[in-house]
């Protein structure tokens, strides 16, 4: 018997997660996290039960991205500018609840069932759960994550050839170095007290953002500057993910006076021109990407010019989230420099 999920929530209320048990299943497997809409008029109360007997994957959840994917002010101004249901299914699945953005209930009782979905080895609490637990091998890996992270544009019946992904972090991971570890390794680490945490993080780590490049940065000649651009602890292309993420490569020199001499930089991304589609109607499509990813290293050569001779070059790399997938229109909303040095007039390379 399955339990509804209203009846899921009167379950943990009603026992404070103590009494009124019922046992662990291993069949009737839900489905894996996935876009929404969802139709469920509690998922609210749902998921404030679940952080009541969950408070320390709670606590990490609350500080992520995934809690604030659909109220996130970076992602609201975007919204704005293109308000699409098919952005509004991802960021805010549970329709009668949006700000709860990607929620518990969302990747843990994906079929709105109230059969709560586990990974197998998940930490199990003292006697059975307050309600029916499956526990999949699936949801330990990258299953758990592709819905939502693997997915083609929106207009794809109207794209000639083979299907366009909007998102195709999965298939980047298959190539990685890394195939062999699951999402979930990186991005929610094991806790010292037991589970994992649901922090998620990615923008919100910095020093994740860092690790994830090694950057072999030369001066040849006066004026130009040559990056070798090579994946470090990433398990997919740097960046990843939505199309308005990007890394920018910096090169400049700074006069005596501290005002900028000479300013020279690229943009590393999936770069997309507008086309119209077999129905007429405006389409993105990509023309290029050269983002950093394995084996081969990024190359990426900028010319400052005779301003530069005789002068000390400052380099930097960032990680950057813009407003708009258009190179020539991009308004940078957040910037992490995950690398940056310093090459004098007589140095030929240096190794940060």
């Amino acid at each position: 018997m399955k339990v509804g999920a209203a009846a899921f929530v009167l379950l943990v209320a009603g026992a404070g997660c103590a009494a009124g048990r019922v046992p662990d299943v291993s069949t009737a497997t839900p489905p894996m996290p996935r876009p929404g809409p969802r139709a469920r008029a509690d998922a609210a109360n749902a998921n404030a039960a679940c952080e009541g007997c969950h408070p320390g994957a709670a606590a990490t959840w609350r500080g992520s991205l995934h809690a604030r994917s659909w109220t996130e002010p970076i992602f609201q101004r975007s919204f704005a500018e293109e308000p699409s249901a098919f952005c509004r299914d991802c960021h805010a699945p549970e329709t009668a609840a949006p700000a709860l953005g990607v929620a518990c209930v969302t990747c843990h009782d994906p079929g709105a069932t109230g059969v709560v979905l586990a990974a197998e080895g998940a930490p199990v609490t003292r006697g059975p759960a307050p309600h029916r637990v499956v526990r999949d091998p699936g949801f330990a890996g990258d299953g758990a994550c592709a819905g939502c992270h693997e997915f083609a544009f929106p207009d794809a019946g109207q794209r000639a050839g083979a299907v366009a992904l909007m998102q195709r972090t999965a298939t980047e991971h298959l190539a990685s170095r890394f195939a062999d570890r699951t999402c979930a390794s990186c991005h929610m680490p094991k806790l010292a007290r037991g589970g994992r945490g649901h922090a998620f993080a990615v923008a919100s780590d910095p020093s994740m953002l860092r690790r994830a490049l090694v950057a072999r940065v030369t001066r040849n000649g006066d004026g130009r500057v040559s990056f070798e651009l090579t994946p470090g602890e990433v398990g997919h292309a740097f960046p990843t993910g939505d199309l308005f993420r990007r890394v920018v490569v910096v090169a400049e020199v700074i006069g005596d006076d501290y005002q900028l001499v000479v300013h020279a930089e690229r943009a590393l991304a999936r770069h997309f021109h507008t086309e119209r589609a077999v129905a007429g109607a405006a389409m993105q499509r990509e023309r290029a990407d050269d983002r950093i990813q394995g084996p081969r290293p990024t190359r990426v050569e900028l010319e400052l010019g005779p301003l530069a001779r005789g002068r000390e070059i400052a380099w930097r790399v960032e990680w950057q989230r813009v407003q708009s997938m258009h190179d020539a229109e991009a308004v940078i909303a957040d910037t992490v420099v995950v690398a940056e040095g310093r090459l004098s007039p007589a140095q030929r390379g240096l190794v940060p």
